[in-house]
């Protein structure tokens, strides 16, 4: 681990692994998308537009989840991962709602690990300490308010362990992208220039549909002008594919000059 490391706390208790039912799986997300090498993801969701990736481990055998998407994904995640040896360790790109929705369910499977400054809202509120959602316009706040609390969060997560800028995970490095959320981190693979980044940027507007890459809402942020610089700094590494939290990938020719249009 990196410097940015703590020591994991004692182990809580596990919950009990998951009754799967196929139809039930159809319904919360679509069968895994392969997007890049060894790299899959998983559209969940109502719109389909909650993305889980799995991350071939070779190191662990099985597959690293990165971020959980929403409660309704946990049977859908574990089903997807089961042909490729099951779930090595799941890593939260961030500790929102929708975010970490999965995670207490697929604790009984494998540790759950974030950035050390994810870990308080990862075990608490989701994000909710800092957001304003007041000053959301009025059909977006009950849309949101009924989901996060009834569709998205799973609720808070024991975090087992934390990484950090340049710790290397299933063949992925580790990079800090705050600013929407505190100790969000996304996964930069430099051999094929593929990056994952949770809600480093959003191609969805308030209501779910698909729209550029943009800076994520500021109602939502805990530092908008952090996550400019977060997106600038994305840009910088040239990425050939990116997966963000919701839809996408972005990738293309334009992938670079749409993030720097974005960060500006």
């Amino acid at each position: 681990m990196g410097e940015n490391a703590r020591v994991p706390k004692p182990a809580a208790a596990r919950p009990s692994k998951l009754r799967s039912r196929p139809r039930l799986r159809a319904l919360a997300a679509l069968p895994p998308e392969e997007i890049a090498d060894g790299v899959w993801v998983l559209r969940g969701g109502m719109l389909r537009t909650m993305n889980v990736y799995l991350v071939r481990d070779e190191e662990r055998g099985g597959v690293l989840v990165y971020d959980t998407g929403e409660k309704g994904m946990a049977t859908s995640i574990v089903a997807a991962a089961t042909p490729h040896g099951g779930i090595s360790r799941v890593v939260l790109g961030h500790g929102d709602t929708d975010h970490r929705g999965s995670a207490p369910a697929l604790r009984a499977y494998a540790d759950v690990l974030c950035h050390p400054d994810a870990v308080e809202q990862a075990e608490g509120a989701g994000g909710r300490d800092y957001w304003r959602t007041e000053t959301l316009p009025l059909d977006v706040r009950m849309l949101h308010g009924f989901s996060h609390r009834f569709v998205w969060d799973g609720g808070p997560v024991h975090i087992d362990g934390t990484v950090g800028e340049g710790d290397r995970l299933a063949g992925f490095e580790v990079v800090d992208l705050p600013g929407h959320a505190p100790g969000l981190i996304g996964l930069w693979r430099e051999r094929d220039r593929v990056a994952l980044v949770s809600d480093c940027f959003y191609m969805t507007d308030m209501h779910g549909k698909p729209q550029p890459p943009a800076v994520p809402l500021d109602a939502y942020n805990l530092d908008t002008a952090q996550a400019k610089r977060s997106i600038a700094k994305l840009a910088a590494l040239r990425p050939r594919v990116v997966g963000p939290g919701h839809l996408g990938p972005l990738q293309g020719d334009d992938a670079v000059e749409l993030l720097e249009a974005a960060a500006a």
